[in-house]
């Protein structure tokens, strides 16, 4: 069995895996040894994926207490901005799977998949404690800058899965992410803020949608037959937060791309034909245009 350790502030839950395996001296066995003798299914350790049915099993195993579950995924993995995704009725608490395979998952996204991590933090820790470890917060999407440093965030293309390493291990080979236009600037407190509001208070992304479905003057519910208005709208929003933007975070609004699709209308309208949970990265660019415009943005940011 192995001993897992308590979590460190903003540790990711892999980071703590990683770390139970090097205490339990399991760090000699070969990875796919190293999973089947403590009955977890072979996996590559993602970043980005809170809801995956992999991170689940490992959490189960590290937390036996299932009512600490939902807090552990919370605190301890990118998850706070899934709750932007609960639809209908669903309690936050009832939220622990996204639906889709990790791949399907991640396939429209743009941004930066791969493990990210704060030099000075990784050289803070191993000072202070003898191990760095990877923080959650890094991890989400869009994030490239340090919130305790206003440092860059490191990675390099190894670091797309894991390979039951710590960020000090890469210290001389990773390089910083660059910065590449206004958008992303505005994107760092704006990402790490929302992430940290809705850790505090999960009733936020309920309220701040219910704003947003306000402000376009959709209280009154969609039909298919809005669809012109909703193209407009999505022409508004385009051309308010440019298409570097939207190209930074979706692959289909890369210049070569003929057809977009109005996120707007995948979101918003009810008629979409997403299987399983939509990623959070639709909601969240939504709010990210109108964040001047929505109270609930506005005492945050």
């Amino acid at each position: 069995m192995m001993r897992f350790p308590a979590l460190y502030p903003d540790e990711h839950v892999y980071s703590a895996f990683i770390r139970a395996r090097c205490l339990s001296g399991q760090m000699h066995l070969s990875t796919h040894r190293f999973f089947e003798l403590n009955n977890l299914k072979y996996h590559w350790l993602r970043s980005q994926v809170p809801l995956c049915a992999n991170l689940a099993s490992v959490m189960e195993m590290m937390v036996p207490d299932s009512t600490e579950l939902f807090g552990v995924r919370l605190m301890h993995t990118p998850f706070a901005p899934w709750l932007m995704s609960a639809e209908g009725g669903t309690l936050p608490k009832e939220l622990t799977h996204a639906g889709t395979r990790s791949n399907v998952e991640e396939t429209p996204l743009n941004v930066d998949k791969r493990w990210k991590f704060c030099v000075s933090c990784a050289q803070e820790e191993k000072r202070k404690l003898g191990v760095s470890y990877w923080h959650s917060s890094h991890q989400l999407p869009g994030a490239r800058v340090c919130s305790t440093h206003q440092m860059p965030l490191h990675s390099l293309d190894e670091l797309r899965y894991l390979d039951f390493t710590l960020p000090h291990h890469w210290l001389d080979k990773a390089l910083p992410l660059a910065m590449v236009g206004d958008w992303q600037r505005a994107w760092q407190p704006f990402i790490y803020t929302v992430s940290d509001r809705i850790k505090v208070d999960i009733d936020w992304p309920k309220r701040v949608k219910s704003e947003v479905i306000k402000y376009l003057n959709l209280e009154m519910g969609v039909k298919r037959s809005d669809r012109p208005k909703f193209d407009t709208l999505f022409e508004t929003m385009t051309q308010e937060l440019e298409q570097d933007c939207l190209a930074g975070l979706f692959t289909a609004f890369a210049p070569h791309r003929q057809r977009r699709p109005n996120l707007l209308w995948l979101t918003l309208s009810g008629y979409s034909l997403a299987k399983g949970l939509r990623h959070p990265l639709y909601w969240l660019v939504i709010i990210f245009w109108l964040r001047n415009e929505l109270p609930e943005c506005r005492k945050l940011i």
